[in-house]
């Protein structure tokens, strides 16, 4: 076990009243201590900053950034990418649970120098995945991973709220949200930073819940948002295949 990283965890958040607080508390409850949680709300208009803003009352390592115009949350993550001062950072979504190691075992993994990323298991209705006896965390190739990122449903994904970064290649490579996309903006962020990078770990164990909420973006997309979203999923194909196999 390790505690000498300090983890970042950006929750981005807009109208979540209901379930931020639920968020919060899996939060706080980590067994991994050193960690500092910055809540970015997107100019919500309910009392989402109140919710949040009792954490930080309670915990010197929770603080809100506040957004004065709802922008959408890529531009929440970019947010939290800029003020965050720490050797990796991890999205966790306003409305999902994590289990009480979660940060402990991203951690783990990216005390080693060389490690660009880490990615643990999610439960997500019936697209779960993990694996209920893991091997911890092991080593997996750049081809592995970026091949995952299109692929819906995969163990590794292209997803940002199961996996840990290294904010020093995020800003070294200029690394960032999209912030015109409304979809598939996390599919996009991941292949550009896999691209970029070469050393990957991976613990099956399902640390990460997702929690499907009525009126989110995924399930209320335009024909427009789905028309950007297979550009982009082209785009990555298109990278991927400058990859050595």
């Amino acid at each position: 076990m390790n505690d000498s990283i300090l983890m970042t965890v950006v929750v981005p958040t807009h109208n979540l009243e209901n379930y931020v607080g639920k968020t919060l508390d899996s939060l706080a409850n980590q067994q991994y201590r050193n960690f500092e949680v910055i809540v970015v709300d997107d100019a919500s208009t309910d009392k989402t900053v109140a919710v949040a803003e009792r954490y930080v009352k309670l915990d010197p390592r929770f603080r809100v950034v506040k957004l004065t115009k709802h922008s959408g949350v890529s531009k929440a993550r970019n947010a939290g990418i800029d003020d965050a001062k720490v050797e990796a950072i991890t999205f966790v979504d306003g409305d999902d649970l994590v289990e009480p190691d979660f940060l402990q075992v991203m951690a783990d993994g990216m005390a080693e120098p060389k490690v660009d990323m880490v990615t643990v298991g999610y439960r997500w209705g019936f697209r779960g995945a993990g694996a209920l006896e893991h091997r911890g965390l092991v080593s997996v190739s750049k081809r592995e991973v970026y091949d995952s990122i299109n692929t819906r449903g995969n163990l590794i994904g292209g997803y940002v709220w199961n996996k840990a970064f290294r904010v020093s290649v995020l800003r070294e490579k200029q690394i960032r949200f999209d912030e015109t996309l409304d979809l598939a903006e996390d599919l996009l962020f991941t292949a550009d930073y896999v691209y970029a990078t070469n050393n990957f770990l991976l613990d099956a164990k399902p640390l990460y819940e997702k929690v499907s909420r009525p009126g989110s973006t995924i399930h209320s997309a335009s024909f427009k948002q789905r028309e950007r979203e297979y550009e982009v999923r082209q785009h990555i194909d298109d990278m991927g295949a400058k990859i050595p196999s």
